[in-house]
């Protein structure tokens, strides 16, 4: 999978998990809302009409209860009065089909004296409903059923998932859009550039220096791979000069030729060189002293070896005692740090050159 994809879907997954639980948490508080809002509709209709079906209750008066409900009921607002036995005295027309659904809440009410409520489905369709007893008193004389109709509290609901999942289909494809255009403009076009750059260095032509737009994230490796294209170039031309020679007859001496001559030579053994001139001069001037080079022919010869191949110089004279100076050089990735001892004990490990 490419990083591109990757990002994509971490924002996607990111995105749904933020919209998807602010959702949630929005749908929980809406539907709390609209229950709240029918819970409130129908305790004061339910109150209201318990008081006035209270007498006709009584005295089993169906005539005034269908006077109340064609007075109260509505389409959407369904109403059913019970006698203490449980027995139907009036039910608006649409309730009438599904009373024997609503008859355990009605019951419940009617033996616990208590308003009994709550969220049930007829059929399809989702009501509320408020089952309370009348009593006059302190005697039962029958129940008050309202059934609202709770279809709005779940259309609500609806609205608010499908306005949030366009929301957050509109929010990812603008952020995968974004995110594609950075990762073009940030990643791919760097990279192709480098490869582009290493292809023309690869089929052997000199191209400009890596120029990245970004330093930030690529100018490290941009930079290490121009200077290994510098040392590769210098490499690859080095080698065409010595097969060139090589075909003229002519063999050059280069600084890693040397360096590779004396290490196969020696195998891996120190390089001493002794001679009767040291490689520096010190002179006491201005009250400290000073090293400088002798113009000497000898030191002009073997200065730039000693330096190509590593090693340790120095200078011994005849005398009574001798002595020998030591210079340290580099090259080969060694150089010395402590002065030979005289001419007779010099280690025999390596080779000695004296002149």
């Amino acid at each position: 999978m490419s990083v591109a994809a990757r990002l994509v879907g971490a924002i996607w997954l990111a995105a749904l998990a933020v919209i998807g639980g602010f959702t949630y948490l929005q749908v929980g508080g809406e539907r709390q809302r609209l229950f709240d809002d029918l819970e409130r509709r129908a305790g004061l209709l339910g109150e209201g009409l318990a008081e006035a079906a209270e007498p006709a209750l009584a005295r089993g008066n169906r005539q005034a209860l269908e006077r109340l409900l064609v007075k109260f009921g509505q389409p959407k607002q369904s109403l059913a009065f019970f006698d203490r036995l449980g027995t139907v005295q009036a039910a608006t027309p649409a309730l009438r089909p599904v009373l024997s659904q609503a008859q355990p809440e009605v019951t419940a009410a009617l033996a616990g004296k208590e308003t009994r409520r709550g969220l049930k489905r007829f059929g399809s369709r989702p009501v509320y409903l408020y089952a309370s007893p009348v009593i006059r008193d302190e005697r039962v004389v029958g129940a008050l059923l309202v059934a609202l109709d709770a279809e709005p509290m779940v259309q609500a609901e609806w609205r608010l998932w499908r306005d949030n999942g366009i929301r957050f289909l509109v929010l990812v494809l603008v952020l995968s859009g974004i995110a594609l255009l950075i990762v073009r403009i940030s990643v791919v076009q760097p990279l192709t550039k480098m490869a582009r750059w290493t292809k023309a260095l690869r089929r052997s032509t000199a191209p400009p220096p890596l120029d990245i737009a970004d330093p930030g994230i690529f100018g490290l490796v941009a930079h290490e791979v121009s200077v290994m294209a510098k040392s590769l170039h210098r490499a690859r031309a080095a080698a065409e000069e010595e097969a060139a020679l090589r075909l003229v007859g002519e063999a050059l001496w280069t600084e890693e030729r040397l360096k590779q001559f004396v290490k196969l030579r020696l195998g891996g053994s120190p390089l001493f060189v002794v001679s009767n001139r040291e490689p520096l001069s010190h002179v006491w001037k201005d009250g400290r002293i000073e090293a400088q080079h002798p113009a000497s022919g000898l030191v002009t010869a073997m200065e730039p070896v000693m330096r190509a191949c590593g090693g340790v110089w120095g200078s011994a004279k005849r005398k009574k005692r001798a002595t020998t100076t030591a210079s340290p050089t580099r090259g080969c990735g060694r150089s010395a740090t402590s002065c030979t001892p005289a001419l007779s004990s010099v280690p025999k490990t390596g080779r000695t050159t004296r002149r």
